[in-house]
């Protein structure tokens, strides 16, 4: 269960920062704004390489770079993933 609450957790994320970006189209100078965006892009960041580290890679095309061994194979595809 902790791989489908980190992945929920990861798209909480990304939509909010997906939301503060079109904020911040109209707003460039909200510097609160501007703080909760480096806020979540670093829990973004860190998010992503915990679960990489646990599960394997989420990106690929040189995004999220492979273990020891090819790991693509292994992991679940998302339409195989139950949240």
């Amino acid at each position: 269960m902790e791989q489908c609450d980190t992945l929920t957790k990861l798209q909480q994320v990304q939509f909010a920062l997906i939301e503060l970006q079109f904020y911040l189209n109209m707003n460039p100078d909200d510097q609160r704004a501007i703080h909760q965006y480096n806020c979540l892009s670093e829990e973004l960041m860190c998010l992503k390489r915990d679960f990489e580290i646990k599960y394997g890679p989420l990106l690929q095309f040189g995004f999220s770079p492979s273990p020891t061994r090819w790991a693509w194979s292994t992991t679940p595809w998302p339409w195989e993933i139950e949240y």
